[in-house]
């Protein structure tokens, strides 16, 4: 079956639209969940930040992230509360020293565990809103292209 235009929406009997509709709730309320992947086979783990006396200043977000899920997954967005913006990163080694490139999401493949880390993928935290003291914890949201929305607790220190 195709996808429906308007023409082809009237014409159905009002018992088949409801079915149709029925199944359209169905898929919405999947938030992008593809069959067979299932939202818990991600798991973050490890999420820290570095400890901070300055406000306005852009600090890395850290973590491990295991997907046990046979299909691998991206990173689309992360939501911190103290931070004005969020930007995910690679780090490029071409030629001379080693440099930040803004990326669009970051890869997660399927049955492994990967680690964000500062000479590799990681998250920016720009534009800090508050001290970060050694010891606070806070949540932030991390969004899976296919396992949705995950929040995950993150701690402040001052060890990296």
């Amino acid at each position: 079956m195709g996808v429906l235009d308007r023409a082809g929406w009237a014409a159905l009997p009002g018992r088949s639209r409801l079915l149709a509709l029925g199944l359209f709730a169905e898929l919405v309320a999947g938030v992008g969940l593809t069959p067979g992947f299932a939202g818990d086979a991600l798991q973050l783990t490890n999420a820290r930040v570095p400890a901070s006396d300055e406000v306005g200043i852009d600090l890395p977000l850290l973590m491990t992230i295991r997907n046990d899920a046979a299909e691998a997954d991206a990173i689309l967005r992360v939501r911190c509360p103290f931070a004005n913006f969020v930007v995910k990163h690679t780090v490029d080694r071409g030629e001379g020293a080693p440099a930040m490139r803004e990326i669009k999401s970051i890869p997660i493949p399927e049955s492994k565990t990967i680690e964000l880390k500062h000479d590799g993928y990681h998250v920016m935290l720009l534009q800090t809103r508050q001290k970060l003291v050694d010891g606070e914890t806070f949540t932030c949201a991390v969004v899976f292209q296919k396992a949705g929305t995950k929040e995950t607790e993150v701690q402040v220190s001052r060890t990296p």
